[in-house]
C-alpha cells in the first residue's frame, strides 16, 4: 500500500486529492470562523494557482522538447520500458507520456515555490503582508526566468557546451547516438529551467520583502483589512 501511494500514478493522483480536500476543509473552518477576514483560502487558492502555472509550463515545455529530440525522453527518461522497443515510438503515445513526466516532475515545484512566497509574505511586527494581487503579479515573473534561461540553456547544450556535465555525453558524440546534440539541447533546456525557477523564486521573495518594507502594519492581527486583499 505504501510503495502505491508513493511511487505510483494513481497513488500520486491519490495524494493530490487528499491534500486538495484537506485544504478546502481548512478554508471553508477558516471561512466561517474569520467570515470577509478570513485569509486561508486565498492562501490556498494562491498556491492552487501557482501548482497550474506549473503543471502548464511543464507541459508546453515538456511538448516542445519531446519534438527536438524524442530520444532524451525515450531513452534519457526511461520511456522505452514504457512504449515498447519500436523506436522511435508513436508520436501520440510519445507526447502523453512525455507529458506526464513534465507534469509529475513541476506541480510539486510549483507547491513549494508557492508557499514560500506565502512565507516570504506572512505578517510580521513592523510590515504587514502584500495584498494578495500583487503576488499574482510576479507570476509572469517566475514563469519568465525559467523560459529565458532553458532557451539559453538549449542553445548552449545543442553547441557542445555542456559535455562536462554527464560523463555520458562524450559517448554520445563520439559514436553519434540519438542525435548527441538535439539530445544535450534538451538537458541544457531543462537544466535552465530549474536554475531559471530558482532564480524567479529569489527574485520575487527579494521584491516581496522591498514591497512590504514600504507598507506599515497597522493592524493587531498582522493582516490588512478584507477590503485591502486584493480581491
Amino acid at each position: 500500500m505504501l510503495n502505491w501511494l508513493i511511487n505510483s500514478e494513481n497513488g500520486l493522483l491519490a495524494r493530490i486529492a487528499a491534500g486538495a480536500v484537506i485544504f478546502a476543509f481548512l478554508g471553508i473552518v477558516d471561512y466561517r470562523r474569520n467570515g470577509p477576514n478570513a485569509r486561508r483560502w486565498r492562501e490556498y487558492l494562491f498556491l492552487l494557482i501557482c501548482v497550474v502555472a506549473a503543471l502548464a509550463y511543464g507541459l508546453i515545455n515538456d511538448q516542445i522538447t519531446v519534438g527536438i529530440s524524442w530520444e532524451y525522453f525515450y531513452y534519457g527518461k526511461g520511456l522505452e520500458s514504457i512504449l515498447g522497443p519500436a523506436a522511435p515510438p508513436a508520436a501520440i503515445a510519445l507526447r502523453w507520456e512525455a507529458a506526464k513526466v513534465g507534469m509529475q516532475a513541476v506541480w510539486s515545484a510549483g507547491l513549494i515555490l508557492g508557499v514560500i512566497l506565502l512565507l516570504a509574505n506572512n505578517p510580521g511586527k513592523r510590515s504587514a503582508p502584500l495584498r494578495f494581487g500583487r503576488l499574482y503579479r510576479l507570476l509572469p515573473l517566475m514563469l519568465a526566468c525559467p523560459a529565458i534561461l532553458a532557451s539559453l540553456f538549449g542553445v548552449i547544450g545543442y553547441w557542445g557546451g555542456l559535455v562536462w556535465l554527464n560523463a555520458e555525453f562524450p559517448l554520445l558524440l563520439k559514436d553519434n547516438l540519438w542525435r548527441p546534440y538535439r539530445f544535450m539541447a534538451v538537458y541544457g533546456i531543462h537544466l535552465g529551467g530549474y536554475i531559471g525557477g530558482l532564480l524567479g523564486v529569489f527574485t520575487a521573495v527579494g521584491l516581496i520583502i522591498r514591497q512590504r518594507r514600504s507598507v506599515p502594519n497597522t493592524s493587531r492581527s498582522g493582516y490588512p483589512p478584507a477590503s485591502q486583499t486584493g480581491f
